[in-house]
């Protein structure tokens, strides 16, 4: 495998009013967000398969449960574009403007995410099989949605996947007034503490996830969760100022790197010590090669970058498309009925982020460009 090149720009003064977009990077949240549609529409139980001649059986379960580590790579993206541009808001303007990011934050995640939270209160109210309780209703307004899935697990809701959210939410709260005091090695620093605080985190929380049966509390609480965060922040402070460029060759290669640990820490899944240690840095690492495999790339197709655009939305509004398809199919017993579940849900999900993004976030986000410091992605 090729050795990437990285070029170090020096001396560059950049245009306060330029935009910081990398288009690839929205390609990247949407295939973040296919992982997360492929995990929760096709088993990850090998028995399933075998039972079906399926060949191969455990390896086509591993790829399918391997997309629940989407959520490393959305969150690694999140770590790292907060970082890069309050970065550059710093190197532009001499400080950061908490008040603005926070206020940009706002515009950018609550509309939808509080809409989210109204249809899962909702539902139960015409399905008794949907359940959303008040106090996990309570704790999702609050933001601490993955802390109630930690202390009473997960329950049958269409929005409870909002828990990633409140997560990222905690940590948009703190690292931003973090980066306003510190600097370069600072950061770095940091990031190995984060690393440390996840494992050691892990161990202690063993015994609690056994004592559930799942692994659900060591998957959604914050201080488990913290590896693509660091590995996140770490790339943007690293690749500061420089350019990265790789053949297609090797970025192919990265990729595949990326997700067949993705794929080994699915397969490898246990409530053990060892998966502890190594399961959830493994899939983290596989987020971040997934990432540097897309990162500097050009040509991204338009549809693909519409799609990681809206991929808020899909995230959010893709359990309720799923409902909304067993519904209209009148459940999902054959493999016929299974396709047509899995495409009517995946084209349910694109229309309504597609809607969503048109009439409720756009006016948000037009909003929030008049506290954008440092100019990203046009509306």
């Amino acid at each position: 495998m090729a050795a990437p090149a990285i070029e170090k720009v020096q001396n560059v003064k950049r245009d306060p009013v330029e935009r910081f977009y990398r288009p690839e990077l929205d390609c990247l949240r949407f295939f973040a967000f296919f992982g997360v549609y492929v995990c929760h529409t096709l088993t990850g139980d090998p028995a399933y398969y075998a039972a079906r001649h399926v060949p191969f059986a455990a390896f086509v379960a591993a790829a399918a449960f391997a997309g629940r580590f989407g959520v490393d790579l959305f969150f690694l993206l999140s770590a790292y574009l907060i970082t890069e541009l309050l970065l550059r808001e710093q190197e532009q303007f001499g400080k950061v403007d908490l008040r603005s990011f926070y206020a940009r934050r706002i515009l950018r995640i609550w509309p939808l995410y509080f809409l989210g939270i109204l249809i899962g209160v909702l539902l139960p109210l015409v399905d008794s099989s949907e359940r959303f309780p008040l106090t996990y209703a309570v704790a999702f307004v609050l933001m601490f949605g993955n802390w109630m899935l930690f202390f009473r697990g997960a329950v049958p809701s269409a929005m409870l996947a909002l828990w990633s959210v409140s997560f990222e939410e905690q940590f948009y709260l703190l690292w931003p007034a973090f980066i306003a005091k510190a600097r370069g090695r600072g950061l770095l620093w940091a990031c190995g503490i984060m690393l440390a605080i996840a494992t050691v985190s892990r161990v202690i929380f063993l015994p609690h996830a056994l004592a559930m049966h799942s692994d659900v509390p060591i998957f959604a609480s914050t201080l488990t969760r913290l590896d693509p965060l660091a590995l996140g922040i770490a790339t943007a402070v690293v690749l500061r100022g420089k350019r990265l460029t790789l053949r297609w060759g090797t970025r192919l290669t990265l990729a595949a790197a990326g997700y067949g640990l993705w794929i080994a820490a699915a397969y490898y899944t246990r409530l053990t010590l060892a998966f502890m240690l190594l399961g959830f840095p493994a899939a983290a690492l596989g987020a971040w090669l997934i990432f540097i495999a897309a990162f500097g790339s050009v040509g991204a197709p338009r549809w693909l970058r519409y799609l990681g655009k809206i991929s808020y939305g899909l995230y959010v509004f893709h359990g309720l498309a799923l409902y909304l398809a067993v519904y209209l199919l009148g459940g999902v017993h054959t493999l016929k009925a299974f396709i047509a579940y899995w495409w009517l849900g995946l084209g349910l999900t694109m229309a309504m982020a597609a809607v969503s993004y048109k009439y409720f976030e756009s006016p948000f986000l037009r909003l929030k460009e008049r506290f954008a410091r440092v100019k990203s992605r046009p509306v």
